[in-house]
């Protein structure tokens, strides 16, 4: 028996004896069949009376004797349960993104409840982690949030590399409910942790996705550096899931800086690695981000049909604000196809599938900004100065600099075509005073 064994995290080694008890009872042993040739028949006695606790070594060692594991002895599951239980949220985790919310929300509800009646906090964090994902898989960055956080504060005494899932959904959380700088606080605070303790697939993790808050805040230089690093730290990952979330958000940021080619490679080995693990809606995600990814290399036949193949995906698994994302980028390259008609369509779509109580504002300010250039195609010069204002302002209230100025560019071409040369040059103001405040 190996000596490096140790107690699983929050285990109840006091209840260890009467648990020995119970099973050897069961079991038809004796005390000394269980001392077995290592231990006495009194060290046994001792240990079910409650006056010694064993050690992790000799816990081990009466456990298999016993027929279970030390994870079931220390928390009390029939022998075997606590394993059963892992498996099965590692299997809700792929039918959530096959899209059955409501088979995984049971499982993790489930998971929930027996390990509370065990007090078992690593495991009532996973139930709550995965019921963060239910919610962010139906477009809920609240409900996710509360969630996430439920699970985060469960594990807050452990390191980073437990508390890695369930921070970097806070983060999802906080970015995807248009508190951008708030995400980007989270994860740098983490970062630097993870730094001082030397874990690196913790800060590969964490470097690749503060780095997409850095492009929203216009700061491409601080983005790209990110990203450049947590890529140096990708070989010393292991962990699939891990390497798959890090490449995708990698992606987004070369593509921000126009750095296609590396972008295609991360994109494609995180679709791979996502296919691998089976999850689907994912796998829908990195379609649309490589739709994304060829609209900005000006192959629009192409990207059409990659966010179309998207789109189906993530209709398919009800990942409604995915959905939205795939189709929102269709719209646009649709109506750069000039095809006008169907692009308002696919944004009427859009605004028809989410509430607007779960509305993600970035995503809102897209619509905008996507329907402002149809009505530029249609001739519609008021309707579209109305919608890009209305983008400029969601924008820059969820701190998107760099959208923001991408549209008041936008707007004040618009305008300058008009004649409005002095409400041209106001919007350009705007949007510079946004560039000096990066």
């Amino acid at each position: 028996m190996s000596d490096a064994a140790s107690f699983p995290a929050d285990a109840d080694v006091a209840g260890i004896g009467a648990r020995m008890l119970q099973l050897r009872a069961q079991r038809g042993l004796t005390q000394t069949e269980l001392a077995g040739e290592r231990f006495t028949r009194a060290y046994v006695s001792s240990i079910e009376g409650g006056k010694r606790t064993p050690s992790p070594a000799a816990a081990t060692y009466f456990a298999v004797r016993l027929g279970t594991d030390l994870e079931d002895l220390c928390f009390g599951y029939p022998p075997g349960r606590r394993r059963e239980l892992q498996a099965e949220a590692a299997e809700a985790r792929i039918v959530l993104s096959g899209g059955d919310t409501e088979r995984a929300s049971a499982v993790y509800e489930a998971l929930s409840a027996e390990a509370e009646e065990h007090q078992d906090r690593t495991l009532r964090a996973l139930a709550r982690y995965g019921l963060g994902l239910v919610a962010r898989h139906q477009g809920d960055p609240a409900a996710g949030r509360m969630l996430f956080e439920e699970a985060d504060a469960l594990l807050r005494e452990r390191d980073l590399a437990e508390r890695l899932p369930a921070l970097m959904g806070r983060m999802w959380a906080l970015f995807a409910g248009g508190s951008i700088d708030d995400a980007l606080t989270l994860v740098e605070e983490h970062l630097r942790e993870a730094v001082r303790t030397s874990q690196s697939t913790v800060e590969f993790a964490l470097l690749a996705a503060c780095g997409l808050p850095h492009v929203e805040r216009g700061d491409l230089g601080r983005a790209g550096a990110v990203a450049d690093a947590a890529l140096t730290r990708a070989p010393d990952v292991s962990a699939p899931d891990v390497l798959a979330q890090g490449y995708y958000h990698i992606n987004r940021v070369l593509v921000a800086q126009g750095r296609y080619d590396e972008a295609e490679q991360t994109i494609v080995r995180a679709t791979a690695l996502y296919e691998h693990l089976r999850l689907r809606t994912e796998v829908g995600m990195c379609r649309f981000a490589h739709g994304f990814l060829t609209a900005r290399r000006g192959r629009l036949s192409e990207a059409e049909a990659q966010l179309r193949e998207a789109r189906g995906i993530l209709s398919e698994t009800g990942a409604v604000q995915r959905r939205i994302n795939a189709t929102a980028e269709l719209a646009d390259v649709v109506r750069k196809l000039g095809r006008p008609e169907e692009a308002a369509d696919l944004v009427g779509e859009c605004r028809s599938v989410l509430a607007p109580s779960r509305q993600d504002p970035e995503q809102a300010a897209e619509l905008d900004r996507i329907e402002a250039r149809i009505a530029v195609d249609r001739g519609d010069a008021a309707a579209a100065e109305a919608l890009f204002r209305s983008a400029i302002e969601r924008y820059l209230q969820v701190g998107a600099t760099l959208e923001a100025i991408g549209t008041c560019r936008l707007l004040g071409d618009q305008l300058l075509r008009r004649g409005r040369s002095e409400e041209a040059a106001e919007v350009y103001r705007q949007g510079l005073a946004a560039l000096e405040g990066v």
